[in-house]
């Protein structure tokens, strides 16, 4: 991907307002980056969701993306899922992931971003599923499957909501794309790292790092790096490109690969240590 020269970048500042926007605020003051977890709801179950958030909370999380479990997740590898699956099962819908972020929310100022996909928000109803998530004191959405074109559609809704909307950044995406995309986001560019789905990846590509340093050329938003972030050895490598590193399928896959869910948590707890340890 060829770098390209710097322009005048679109003005989408951070206001400060937002707990998201406090927290990329402070790490940059600071000279850090950002560490955001990926997890589902209700995956193992309602109670071993909720632990994992406090261990992640715990051990330095900055911003936390809560999935909706949702039957035909198409931006998902298999790990993610398999754990979506494990979640319907177990009875999760929109209702009681809310029901859980009040619950959090009792305890915990931890940003909370609800990644989830269009027809879940449609059948559920914009206005109200908005409003619910507000509530219940969601700090940002994504919505994997709303591309530019039908966002626009709906735009009024989001603009109404004091929710941020965080739009996702391909590396297939045109300059101008990429400028429009900007311009609509809120929060901070969820940049996706690889030309397919979620999964743990082995490496990073070159690409992505010219991909990045395009976007800063366009934008002043927060950058999230995610999809097939897996080891701190990728993290180090592109940590300096963007401002956060977003971690779903390796974390998760640390839980479905074990028989026993506290061991698991110990698995994760160490990883997100070692994450945290080349971010900050």
């Amino acid at each position: 991907m060829k770098v390209i020269k710097k322009e005048k970048i679109r003005e989408n500042t951070i206001t400060g307002e937002n707990r998201i926007d406090k927290v990329f605020n402070k790490l940059r003051n600071s000279g850090r980056k950002a560490l955001i977890p990926f997890i589902t709801c209700g995956y193992p179950s309602i109670d071993g969701y909720l632990k994992l958030f406090d261990i992640l909370e715990k051990n330095g999380a900055d911003i936390i993306e809560i999935g909706i479990p949702f039957s035909d997740p198409l931006a998902d590898g298999p790990v993610i899922q398999a754990t979506s699956k494990i979640a319907l099962e177990n009875g999760i819908n929109t209702d009681a992931v809310m029901d859980t972020i009040v619950k959090i929310r009792t305890k915990s100022s931890v940003p909370i971003v609800v990644l989830t996909y269009f027809n879940t928000v449609y059948r559920y109803g914009i206005d109200k599923f908005l409003s619910r998530a507000s509530a219940a004191g969601v700090d940002g959405l994504i919505i994997a499957d709303l591309p530019l074109e039908e966002f626009y559609n709906y735009r009024s809704f989001f603009n109404n909501s004091s929710i941020e909307k965080i739009m996702l950044a391909s590396l297939t995406s045109s300059k101008e794309r990429l400028y429009e995309i900007s311009n609509i986001c809120k929060g901070f560019l969820y940049c996706v790292a690889v030309k397919g789905v979620t999964g743990v990846r082995d490496g990073i590509s070159g690409e992505v790092k010219d991909f990045l340093t395009n976007l800063r050329c366009i934008t002043n938003l927060p950058l999230a790096l995610g999809f097939g972030i897996s080891n701190p050895g990728q993290i180090n490598e592109v940590k300096k490109y963007c401002d956060a590193i977003i971690i779903g399928s390796k974390i998760l896959s640390l839980l479905l690969d074990t028989d026993d869910f506290n061991k698991g948590l110990s698995k994760v707890e160490d990883f997100i240590v070692k994450v945290n340890a080349v971010l900050k």
